[in-house]
């Protein structure tokens, strides 16, 4: 098992590129000046390798070790930008200018590569994963229509 420091270096280096791909991403598509940007982008990368020197910590103690990363960033990025928390509104002003989106796509990116590690297992399962994937679509579009749908009812829209 590698130690502590290599593993959190690697996701560290990790989540610097995907800061990084943020960052540009944000700037082509969203018109957002990279410098706007930048502090957003900083805060955003801080708190995720917070959270995921949690995970390790934890990890590492034997504590809450089932919890994933993302959990640990989604909590520390919550509790950052909770009103009232002191220098929560230099958070939200900051990341206000990183486009949600943007931090979407290397990520994904990542996810895909991630999941073609599994390809023997991904050709085991191809038809029902295929199969799977369409009712999640159609529920997903059907829920969301749905929703709309009474909301514009209840707006009177």
């Amino acid at each position: 098992m590698a130690s502590l420091s290599s593993s959190f270096m690697f996701q560290a280096i990790a989540a610097l590129i995907a800061a990084l791909l943020s960052l540009i991403g944000n700037a082509i598509a969203w018109h957002i000046p990279v410098l706007d940007a930048l502090p957003g982008i900083f805060i955003i990368y801080a708190i995720a390798l917070a959270g995921i020197a949690i995970k390790q910590a934890l990890d590492k103690i034997g504590v809450l070790k089932q919890i994933p990363a993302f959990a640990w960033i989604m909590l520390v990025g919550l509790i950052v930008s909770i009103p009232g928390v002191p220098g929560a509104d230099l958070v939200v002003k900051y990341t206000n200018n990183v486009a949600f989106l943007a931090t979407c796509t290397p990520i994904l990116a990542y996810a895909g590569i991630a999941a073609s590690r599994d390809l023997p297992r991904l050709k085991q399962v191809s038809w029902k994963l295929a199969i799977l994937s369409l009712f999640v679509w159609i529920g997903a579009f059907l829920g969301a229509a749905i929703i709309a749908q009474i909301l514009i009812a209840l707006l009177g829209l």
